[in-house]
């Protein structure tokens, strides 16, 4: 009998997370312990503006619930790593303990950047990263008018962005003359430095803090290295972070500014993994390293780390550390980007093609001797997960450099033509099924198939037969559901509303107000849902569906949910009578390793019935409602 392998993850942050998911979900039998000294789940760093708007409430941050580990038979530990004695595979606590691990995964993420200035320890300085930093801003906010706000980063961007709306008078340091010069060109910088200016932000270029100076413990003002005094009573920092790497280092695992790892997550000593905040990454293009710091990435690289530790992980798609897509928002603007979107410096080869410049829009792609190797938009990115197509399979595409942002160009149709395949959003597992099992609310035991053909998904539902009912809340009507086709590697929304199914392709970053009122993206015509029912943010780590305050909730796989809820493929929402369903196609290959094409599964019910009295309940239902007995 094969030895029961031990996994530890050190850290709780949303790398070590989703490692121990993709640990547990793969390997049932394994021992899995978390170490980490915050003793709360993860939470939604992409939406700390939100609550720092007051659009959230503090509950509502949190990614995973409190059980997540109990749910999972995933040990934790409230506990500080200090050593890791590599010879005897185990780490060493805070506490005096020592534990044991066949393989370990660092995952303990950064810590902010601070300033080392006079007055930086004064009342009404924070960073800018976590709940505890944010919960200190708006415990002082009631007594702050100005504020200043160090650092271009996108924490930065949404904390000026979120104050200004809220009434305060903004001041923005930068060190340079350009905000995110790791992604950002000039052009895209000063595009958004203009909405900032707009609002009425008071930017002030090449200048840092030289002191903050203060009354009573209070900060009440700041001074620059220009010898500017900015009056304030309060300073923010988004400065960018630093590694953890302390422990890691005098273990002998070779860092730089983090953790140096391979395409698999492997570090230089065996059986040790790392993932998120802490490493760092090299561009294999220009040599450059950085520190990534950012949600998606850091999701992916976990999920790379559990399949290796695993001997799982897809050698042919491992990641590609200059290939990330990374969306959000800037200052109200769209953003995405995707592999180099600044060319290096005497950097022999590149071309840089940009679109024609309309109003609060910049799109640029960038090539290397014709080769596809990065785009970045603002304003309008809605091509940039078709440009990573090009990039992921390094597609010539001098051909077509001069049309690229032509407007009667269809970039897409061509690179189908020339057999491209689908972007890569995430690592693969190793021999992945061909499809995930999905639910269907109102299919009862009958089934109903699903086929790619061509590129495309088509989701076969059909009207259930006589012994078949209808689940209470499916308004699928009398006639027979036709196909309904499903883009390739598109997370897609299927309404099933009465005799007429509607399909809404979901995009990453985006938000979708799901409603009765003609307003909402998402309109479900049905006088149980209300006017702004639900809203669906889809995000770079996924799907998250939430209620609005409705009337009549929302339910999903026939659960009432009371907080965010992390879609899966083949999820079943249901809003008043309306039932939607959620497919999400990406990253699917088939049992031989390869494209899924002609694939069929059957769609098991979403009920189960008791043994003893034929009661149906739900697939979850852990007791029959009519009896009691265990199921």
């Amino acid at each position: 009998m094969a030895e029961r392998q031990s996994y530890l993850i050190i850290g709780n942050g949303i790398a070590g997370v989703t490692a121990a998911e993709v640990l547990r979900n793969e390997d049932a039998a394994a021992e899995i312990t978390v170490v980490a000294d915050d003793p709360f789940p993860v939470y939604y760093r992409p939406a700390l503006k939100d609550y720092l708007g007051g659009k959230i409430r503090e509950d509502k941050l949190w990614a995973r619930p409190i059980s997540f580990y109990q749910n999972r038979r995933i040990g934790f530990l409230h506990d500080r790593v200090v050593g890791i004695q590599v010879g005897r595979h185990c780490v060493q606590l805070r506490s005096g303990k020592t534990i044991g691990y066949s393989r370990l995964l660092l995952a303990h993420g950064a810590r902010s950047r601070t300033l080392t200035c006079s007055g930086s320890d004064l009342t009404g300085v924070s960073s800018l990263r976590t709940v505890a930093d944010y919960q200190k801003v708006l415990q002082r906010l009631n007594s702050v008018r100005r504020v200043v706000v160090v650092g271009g980063g996108t924490l930065a961007l949404e904390s000026i962005e979120t104050l200004r709306h809220r009434g305060f008078q903004v001041t923005h340091l930068l060190h340079r003359r350009a905000l995110w010069s790791d992604v950002l060109d000039a052009t895209a910088s000063d595009l958004v430095l203009q909405q900032e200016k707009h609002d009425g932000v008071d930017i002030r270029y090449e200048q840092e803090v030289l002191e903050i100076v203060g009354r009573n413990g209070q900060v009440s003002g700041v001074i620059t290295t220009t010898g500017a005094h900015i009056p304030c009573e309060m300073v923010l920092l988004g400065i960018g972070i630093e590694p953890n790497i302390d422990f890691v280092q005098s273990a002998g695992i070779a860092c730089g500014r983090g953790v140096k790892v391979d395409a698999a997550m492997r570090t230089n000593v065996p059986d040790i993994y790392a993932a998120g905040d802490l490493i760092e990454t090299t561009d294999p293009l220009t040599g450059r390293t950085r520190l990534p710091g950012q949600w998606y990435p850091s999701i992916q690289q976990a999920r790379a780390a559990a399949y290796s530790m695993l001997d799982l992980l897809d050698a042919r798609q491992q990641l590609r550390f200059g290939n990330f897509y990374n969306a959000t928002f800037m200052y109200g603007l769209d953003f995405a980007s995707v592999g180099i979107t600044n060319v290096p410096q005497n950097g022999k080869g590149y071309q840089e093609i940009v679109a024609d410049p309309l109003a609060r829009t910049y799109q640029k792609a960038v090539l290397k001797d014709g080769i596809a190797v990065g785009m970045l938009a603002l304003g309008d990115r809605k091509h940039v997960l078709t440009f990573k197509r090009a990039v992921d399979a390094a597609v010539d595409l001098s051909p077509v450099a001069s049309r690229l942002f032509a407007p009667d160009f269809k970039f897409s149709e061509w690179l189908d033509r020339q057999g491209v395949p689908g972007p890569i959003l995430g690592v693969s597992r190793k021999e992945a099924v061909a499809v995930k099992k999905v639910a269907y609310a109102g299919v009862g035991s009958s089934s109903a198939q699903i086929r790619q053909v061509d590129g495309s998904t088509s989701v076969l539902l059909r009207k259930p037969g006589p012994e078949e009912p209808l689940a209470p809340t499916q308004p699928i009507g009398t006639g027979a559901i036709p196909s309904i086709a499903v883009p390739k590697n598109t997370p897609t929304l299927i309404a099933l509303l009465p005799g007429k199914p509607e399909t809404f392709l979901l995009e990453q970053g985006k938000r979708y107000v799901l409603g009765r009122d003609k307003g909402s993206q998402i309109v479900l015509a049905d006088m149980s849902v209300s006017r702004k029912h639900a809203e669906i943010v889809a995000d770079m780590d996924g799907f998250y569906v939430h209620d609005l305050a409705s009337s009549n909730g929302i339910q999903v796989n026939h659960t009432r949910i009371s907080s965010p809820y992390r879609l899966s493929d083949g999820d079943t929402i249901t809003i008043g009578n309306v039932s939607l369903y959620f497919v999400d196609w990406s990253d699917r290959i088939n049992p031989v390793g390869q494209t899924l094409d002609k694939q069929e599964a059957t769609i098991p019910p979403l009920s189960k019935d008791c043994p003893r009295c034929g009661a149906k309940s739900n697939r979850m239902a852990r007791f029959c409602p009519r009896c009691g007995i265990p199921l």
